[in-house]
């Protein structure tokens, strides 16, 4: 909804921004930045792109076998239940920065553990 409330503005020439830059890359970016998901290259057509082809490697690129799941956004946040989790996602890094010992209740766990297999 935020995206479609901006006014329409003319695209702003990858070229002109990035003067120095191979076309094979500029392509690239410009497939990669298009805002509607059904336009933009997916991750197999960005590897098979020129600008990656010394890079691309088939036999060392696999596939999973299931889609990401999303379903931790759904979530409905509370200002109360974002500082926890912004406060968890610190702890994680930082410990020592934690005010209070992280809580350790059955939602926490399935977001840490829901992290830990998405790496």
């Amino acid at each position: 909804r935020f995206m479609n409330k901006l006014p329409d503005k003319p695209t702003q020439s990858l070229h002109r921004q990035f003067p120095n830059t191979p076309p094979d890359a500029l392509d690239l970016l410009g497939k990669m930045l298009q805002v509607h998901p059904r336009k933009r290259i997916t991750v197999g057509e960005a590897l098979k792109h020129p600008f990656l082809a010394q890079l691309h490697s088939p036999d060392d690129e696999p596939v999973a076998d299931s889609s990401f799941d999303f379903g931790f956004e759904d979530e409905k946040l509370h200002r109360v239940r974002l500082q926890e989790l912004i406060w968890e996602e610190i702890g994680t890094f930082r410990p020592s920065c934690l005010p209070v010992p992280p809580r350790r209740d059955a939602s926490r766990e399935r977001t840490h553990q829901r992290r830990k297999n998405t790496l």
